[in-house]
């Protein structure tokens, strides 16, 4: 069941995103054990929310997942932000999840989509190779991924499954 994000009055609501963000930002990292700098990640996602689009995911007055896209050129765009509450990593979370993404990527007109991956993330790092991204460079740290969406064996895999999310 889909849940709307609360109703803020507008000075509110930029507060309380933000900070809604970060507190999933900051517990999937510790779940990873990557290292969080909240006042880092603050700055970060403050800056980043004028320029991206994002989708959310809430129950029961709290969000549990979330993804962010920032636009790197006309029709490519780079995956800023993806974090699902452990205790929320179901399929219906992630369904509802890929079908907001979705529906981006048809209204902005997305043909490739851009991401980093920490190694520390192992269940996204396999979410990305099934939804079909294509490894561009590694270090020791993290993987870069790009996803051609059309056309491409692995774009039409991603559409397939994003498609298959909305039912």
């Amino acid at each position: 069941m889909q849940e709307a994000a609360p109703a803020l009055d507008d000075a509110a609501t930029d507060d309380a995103l933000v900070d809604a963000l970060l507190a999933l930002e900051l517990l999937t990292r510790r779940a990873s054990g990557l290292a969080a700098d909240a006042e880092a990640c603050r700055a970060r996602i403050a800056e980043s929310l004028p320029v991206s689009q994002l989708c959310q995911v809430w129950r029961d007055g709290r969000l549990v997942a979330y993804g962010m896209v920032t636009q790197q050129t006309a029709t490519s765009w780079f995956v800023t932000a993806f974090a699902v509450h452990p205790s929320y990593r179901t399929a219906g979370v992630l369904r509802e999840l890929l079908g907001g993404l979705a529906s981006l990527i048809d209204a902005l007109g997305i043909e490739v989509l851009w991401s980093y991956v920490y190694k520390a993330n192992p269940a996204l790092l396999r979410l990305h190779r099934a939804l079909g991204f294509e490894v561009q460079r590694e270090n020791a740290t993290g993987v870069e991924f790009r996803l051609p969406l059309i056309p491409s064996p692995g774009g039409a895999r991603l559409a397939r499954l994003l498609r298959s999310s909305r039912a």
